[in-house]
């Protein structure tokens, strides 16, 4: 008797949502952004995703940019393990896979690096490798210098590329930037933050 193939897992947005942490319709409008992983197939007018292929998406770096703001936690951790981290509550940023990250310095600047790998810890979503027992201590103890525990983060493994003379508006919070911005800001010295419509609009 022939052997019936498997058929590929499915999720729909909710499903999505799920794992990502986040409302049925923001995962589908980031993928309509190009920030999450694209619908492999439609059902009824709504897209649904392979299970492998939306998580492969996470193994990777993408071509897009991250902002972030600078505190005296994430200056402590860039300077003794080279890294950025962030709750997975965090917004969107948890869930990207960026090329760049530019963190915003106090007087309006910013300080830009390559990500060389990203770790998740206490997701259901992958990082691009696997991640190692140190960097579950580094959220631990960020968790009790804050004095509270998160449910998951994601962490940014970072190579300092350059430097941005002036970044406006002030961020205070995490946003999307695209690469190419990035690269030109660091020869103008001057990046000027797109809103999430202009940088990365919902395609078509």
């Amino acid at each position: 008797m022939p052997v019936r193939p498997e058929l590929p897992e499915i999720l729909n947005r909710a499903d999505f949502g799920g794992l990502a942490g986040r409302e049925p319709k923001s995962v589908a409008k980031m993928a309509d952004r190009g920030l999450l992983a694209e619908p492999t197939h439609q059902h009824q007018g709504k897209p649904i995703w392979e299970r492998s292929a939306a998580l492969d998406w996470f193994r990777s770096l993408h071509d897009h940019a991250v902002v972030v703001p600078g505190n005296e936690p994430a200056f402590a951790e860039l300077r003794e393990h080279g890294i950025y981290m962030c709750p997975a509550t965090s917004n969107h940023l948890s869930l990207a896979r960026p090329r760049l990250l530019v963190m915003y310095t106090p007087g309006g600047g910013g300080r830009v690096f390559e990500v060389t790998e990203v770790e998740t810890v206490g997701q259901g979503l992958p990082g691009t490798r696997a991640t190692t027992p140190g960097t579950v201590e580094i959220t631990r103890t960020r968790e009790s210098e804050d004095r509270r525990t998160y449910p998951s983060w994601t962490v940014f493994f970072l190579s300092e590329a350059g430097a941005i003379e002036v970044i406006t508006p002030v961020i205070q919070q995490g946003r999307y930037v695209t690469t190419g911005d990035v690269q030109q800001a660091m020869v103008s010295g001057k990046l000027l933050v797109q809103p999430l419509d202009k940088a990365f609009p919902v395609r078509q």
